[in-house]
């Protein structure tokens, strides 16, 4: 509702305005019509938000390891456009990146990070697309790895030279102890990772679409 609030103002030339949260796309579109608020703005916005399929493994582990986002709007930008808009990507990740053209699209990816985005921009048909796609798989083998692991196995052998677990059982009950600290501590470490990435997220497609936006204005 705030993204579509935004798209609106822009279009109308009024003042941008706060909205609430929490409410389903349904609710969402039934709250626009009765405010006068175009339901097609709403789908645009929404499919500009970090979106995931929610998996077990993503509830597990406390997060997903892959995201897509998407916009479209109406206007097909220039070369010198994409430009504009390739600043406002890196402004908004604090990233350069490397840019590539590909049959009359342009493309943005993350380079020597371990969460890796790539974006793509494409002027066609009359409109201008964005594409999204992040993927968390290396950090998350990371964190995983040495916290889950590694952290497991120190935490193992001090817990072990404390207490000399002497039976079967003993050495088990220490073994499983410790391994589910350590992955206490990756997925409390993934989790906190995962607001943050979200979050650039967001603020990557937000500064992108205000730069599509404008420029499709001007």
């Amino acid at each position: 509702m705030r993204k579509a609030l935004e798209l609106q103002d822009r279009q109308s030339g009024g003042s941008f305005a706060e909205s609430a949260e929490g409410l389903s796309l349904e609710e969402i579109k039934a709250v626009a019509r009765e405010v006068g608020l175009d339901s097609a703005l709403v789908e645009r916005a929404a499919a500009s938000l970090p979106t995931t399929a929610e998996t077990a493994a993503a509830r597990i582990f406390g997060g997903p390891s892959k995201y897509q986002l998407e916009y479209r709007a109406p206007g097909q930008l220039s070369k010198e456009d994409l430009g504009r808009v390739i600043d406002a990507v890196r402004q908004a990740t604090g990233h350069q990146g490397k840019v590539t053209e590909v049959l009359g699209s342009l493309e943005w990816r993350t380079e020597g990070e371990l969460s890796q985005i790539h974006l793509t921009v494409s002027p066609r048909e009359g409109e201008t697309r964005v594409k999204v796609i992040a993927d968390r798989g290396p950090a998350g083998a990371l964190v995983f790895g040495l916290l889950g692991a590694g952290g497991g196995l120190v935490s193992m052998g001090i817990v072990g030279a404390i207490i000399e677990p002497t039976s079967v059982f003993g050495v088990a009950a220490v073994v499983a102890a410790c391994l589910g600290g350590a992955l206490f501590t990756a997925r409390t470490v993934w989790v906190t990772t995962t607001k943050g990435f979200r979050s650039r997220l967001r603020s990557l497609m937000g500064a992108t679409s205000k730069a599509i936006d404008e420029s499709v204005e001007a």
